[in-house]
């Protein structure tokens, strides 16, 4: 959906814009490269540095990179001085992350059962597995749209007290199948301890608090030069908090849709990207002042 995220950002050389989620930098550079100045944010130390060295280089006037919590948009976008023209956010996590088997983040490679987007905080997703309660487990799990999340916690907490708890990547989501299969369990293209994951990953890094303030900060910034916010999302409980946010904005004269319905990617991108498949694109445009 990159030709359509950019043609809905309406990018024009010597305006500024927010990709709040640097990754792995695709966003960043296609709005470089037609012209769109750009300040770009990621929690992840290996994300921006990586910009630092290849992008910065070849962009020194139009590009800024910060290490920062996008929760903290509002300001760390002012302490640039440059007011913006759209703010971009793009909910998933990169394939670089995904493929570095030490962040824990898939199950394809064996791993520690890390899950942390910023490498600084403490808490891991193991260290979640060993201190949370089954009713708290299963609430996380009840957050990633996990259908079996009462079952995968119960599992979880026995295996705790009889010191089987899994310790890698790999053996969590042997686990979860495990759980899935005793319940019946039919094979399916979607990995069994997919939503699994996705949950332990999303409070790790608190992924809902954080989307419901940077989306405040985000209305904060375009309010004032008028500009366009899009968003792109991966799953329904992303997509409920920022549809929510949107819908009240436009009902207070704040904001205009730019599209009524979210935008999916067609067949094609799916079919040559299949984490696509999932994604939601949103967006609005502000009342200028």
């Amino acid at each position: 959906m990159l030709a359509e995220t950019m043609e809905w950002l309406a990018i024009h050389p010597g305006q500024w814009y927010v990709d709040a989620n640097l990754g792995g930098g695709g966003h960043t550079r296609e709005i470089l490269e037609r012209g769109g100045s750009v300040i770009a944010i990621d929690r992840d130390r290996e994300a921006v540095l990586q910009a630092k060295e290849h992008l910065c280089p070849r962009y020194p006037d139009r590009l800024v990179v910060l290490h920062g919590n996008n929760r903290n948009i509002s300001e760390l976008v002012r302490q640039t001085g440059h007011a913006v023209a759209g703010i971009l956010f793009d909910l998933g996590w990169s394939t670089i992350q995904g493929e570095d088997a030490e962040r824990g983040l898939s199950f394809s490679e064996e791993g520690p059962l890390d899950m942390r987007l910023d490498t600084d905080q403490e808490e891991t997703a193991e260290s979640l597995l060993e201190s949370l309660t089954e009713s708290e487990l299963e609430r996380v799990f009840s957050e990633g749209d996990e259908p079996l999340a009462g079952p995968i916690a119960r599992a979880l907490v026995q295996a705790r007290r009889e010191g089987r708890l899994p310790r890698t990547t790999t053996a969590l989501a042997a686990f979860v199948s495990g759980v899935y299969y005793r319940k019946g369990f039919r094979r399916s293209r979607r990995h069994p301890a997919t939503r699994a994951f996705m949950a332990l990953r999303i409070r790790v890094n608190q992924e809902y608090e954080n989307l419901e303030e940077s989306l405040r900060g985000a209305r904060e910034l375009l309010l004032e030069s008028g500009g366009r916010l899009i968003v792109l999302s991966f799953h329904s409980g992303e997509d409920r908090i920022v549809k929510r946010n949107l819908r009240l904005w436009v009902s207070e004269d704040e904001a205009s849709f730019l599209f009524r319905r979210s935008l999916v990617p067609g067949e094609a991108e799916t079919a040559a990207n299949p984490r696509a498949r999932s994604a939601r694109m949103r967006g609005v445009v502000f009342v200028a002042p």
